[in-house]
């Protein structure tokens, strides 16, 4: 039987075939066509391309092509194509939970830094805030609900009619000598309490403000041939189209993360994305390899 290149060589001479004319229907350079029949693999561009090429020679010879690639595969040395990486399982997270080994030192550290500035605080004023904070407590607590209280002390049967007025005055005034520490006091209490609920006239102007605009969930990539060219696309990691396009042939696929489209002819195809044509893929019979998300052309 002989080398696979040998048997190439055979059949193309059997039909009185040259190199030139499978050159000119193919798209691929003759170079890469003498190096298929001499066995110079290294020569070739590598990977898929080399058996785009192997599949083309045969398809153009009328010989069966499965079988074509198969040989040049055995004769490369059992050359396949890498597989895809399977992707990562998913991992399952429970809220509340954190990864075992990894604490969480920065809320450690902000909870022993608000410890520490509380217990400074409280030690700067002296044990008098602490007294005078609890009464000012109280006495907020008994203006916000006074009739409990003063239902309580009434004889039964009697409403007692009591005043927020009357519930504030009913308190002792502190001393005179720990006015200074009420006042640092309230505002001790006064920050404790958090700050102040917005307005409600700034609510509509913070529901107005624009959101970001998201990427849309696809895209759709148009392949269409002006010369016999050898074009594969590959859309989310399958093979969508492979072969020679001849003109006005097209393709058109629609993907959700990317597209990448190889052609032997860089000049024999006009790319489309969305409805918009990108620029040239380059020069005429020259190897170009594109690749789009739906962010546009990933150079």
């Amino acid at each position: 039987m002989g080398s696979f290149g040998e048997r190439m060589q055979r059949e193309r001479e059997m039909r009185g075939v040259t190199l030139e004319e499978i050159s000119e229907s193919t798209k691929i350079s003759s170079r890469c066509l003498q190096a298929l029949e001499e066995e110079e693999f290294n020569k070739l561009p590598g990977g898929i391309f080399n058996k785009g090429f192997v599949r083309a020679y045969a398809r153009h010879l009328g010989i069966d092509e499965d079988q074509a690639v198969a040989d040049f595969v055995l004769a490369s040395g059992g050359e396949k194509e890498q597989p895809l990486p399977d992707p990562p399982e998913p991992r399952a997270v429970t809220l509340g939970q954190r990864a075992e080994g990894h604490p969480n030192w920065r809320a450690f550290a902000l909870l022993v830094v608000l410890l520490v500035t509380a217990v400074a605080a409280l030690w700067k004023l002296g044990p008098s805030a602490v007294h005078l904070v609890a009464a000012e407590w109280t006495a907020r607590t008994s203006r916000l609900n006074p009739e409990p209280a003063a239902a309580s002390a009434a004889p039964a049967g009697v409403t007692p009619q009591v005043t927020p007025e009357v519930a504030a005055t009913s308190l002792p005034p502190p001393p005179a000598g720990t006015q200074k520490s009420m006042a640092k006091a309230k505002a001790v209490a006064v920050a404790a309490s958090g700050p102040a609920p917005a307005a409600p006239a700034a609510a509509p102007a913070v529901a107005a403000a624009p959101s970001p605009q998201a990427l849309p969930s696809s895209f759709v990539v148009q392949v269409r041939a002006t010369q016999d060219a050898w074009v594969q696309i590959v859309a989310d990691g399958k093979v969508m189209s492979e072969g020679v396009l001849v003109p006005p042939a097209e393709k058109r696929v629609r993907a959700a993360k990317e597209v990448v489209i190889k052609t032997g002819n860089a000049a024999g195809v006009e790319v489309s994305f969305n409805g918009q044509p990108l620029p040239p893929l380059g020069e005429e019979n020259q190897m170009a390899t594109v690749t789009l998300t739906a962010a546009g052309v990933q150079r």
